[in-house]
């Protein structure tokens, strides 16, 4: 397995730098017959030996090769590590309804939220973490782990059609990660919900006040424009964009603050306003849930793959050692006599 697999597309320069290696061999060649003879060119001009360039250019392409693997940063050779951790439980509700698709926020909405989560990843440390898209209905997509790999994986692949359409059910998703959530647990548990707030009749309030009573804080999060809104695009079949249109008109779509407000007050968490502007949820996590108690420490065996580049990245150097160290041309050279006629005092030239 890679690390980094995009870089694995780099090989397919190799092919192209090998016929511009021929093409530039064919056309030194051909400029050397039209300058000079054949005889004045092995006097006047270093032997053009076609095996050692032809030698020379695959040491090249191979050292190239082995550099764009090892920038892939191959992993193989399993080991497992004793991981020790003691953290909360925590659950993000990403909204992925098309209201999130407003590009009131750059890119997106939902873009932008995705971005945010992977900063509170990087974050945190020992606490589970899981992830519920919702739209009209929560969907679970990652149960509470420690794996942020596998977290990130699935956080990429996430869209709108990640979850039934329908309306923002914001309650149900809160409800679904009570559900999914140890009901009695020696480890703090909290919510970051991340959303535009533009909620469908689920009874947020109510399920806020469910969570509450189980002390279960929620961070919301409100993105877009709260005065003017934006947009909903959508995309036909051609790829011509059109926007969202309810009875004849464009529909604006803007974040319900107050809902936000009143969830987070009732739990004992914290409201923040992001709409359009950047902010680093990470941060946000270390001032105000970082704190949470964490459970008792359990020692479990982590399988990881050993990083395996380094083979590749030596290789890749001596092969350019060595195409450095030989020359294109043959050090030996061909050596012509001159004859000069000797010069004799006595002759004189006859009057």
């Amino acid at each position: 397995m890679f690390d980094q697999p995009y870089y694995l597309l780099f090989l397919w320069l190799i092919p192209v730098f090998a016929f511009l290696i021929r093409y530039a061999y064919q056309r030194k060649r051909c400029a050397a017959e039209q300058f000079l003879q054949a005889a004045m060119r092995k006097r006047l001009m270093p032997g053009i030996d076609g095996v050692r360039i032809l030698s020379r250019s695959i040491v090249l392409l191979t050292a190239l090769s082995f550099s764009f693997v090892a920038a892939a940063n191959p992993m193989f050779g399993v080991y497992f590590e004793e991981v020790s951790r003691k953290g909360a439980d925590i659950f993000v509700l990403l909204d992925v309804s098309r209201s999130m698709l407003a590009e009131d926020t750059a890119p997106n909405r939902l873009m932008r939220a995705k971005s945010d989560i992977k900063d509170l990843l990087q974050r945190i440390v020992g606490d589970r973490v899981g992830l519920i898209v919702f739209a009209g209905k929560p969907i679970v997509k990652v149960p509470l782990t420690t794996d942020h790999g596998f977290y990130n994986e699935i956080l990429d692949s996430v869209d709108t059609n990640s979850a039934p359409r329908g309306g923002t059910a914001i309650g149900d998703a809160i409800r679904k990660a009570l559900d999914v959530m140890p009901p009695e647990s020696d480890r703090d548990q909290a919510i970051v919900l991340i959303t535009d707030g533009d909620d469908q009749e689920s009874m947020p309030l109510e399920a806020a006040g469910d969570a509450a009573a189980r002390k279960v804080r929620i961070l919301t999060v409100g993105l877009g424009d709260a005065a003017e809104g934006g947009r909903i695009p959508i995309r036909d079949a051609d790829g011509k964009l059109t926007y969202l249109k309810h009875e004849g008109r464009e529909v604006w779509s803007k974040v319900n603050e107050q809902t936000l407000k009143e969830i987070a007050l009732q739990t004992g968490g914290i409201f923040i306003p992001a709409e359009t502007r950047a902010f680093d949820l990470g941060q946000f996590y270390i001032d105000y849930l970082g704190r949470l108690k964490g459970g008792e420490y359990q020692i479990e065996q982590r399988k990881k793959f050993r990083q395996q580049y380094q083979v590749f990245l030596v290789i890749a150097v001596l092969l350019l050692l060595v195409y450095i160290a030989v020359p294109e041309y043959r050090t030996t050279e061909n050596k012509t006599s001159i004859l000069i006629p000797a010069h004799n005092g006595n002759n004189k030239n006859n009057l």
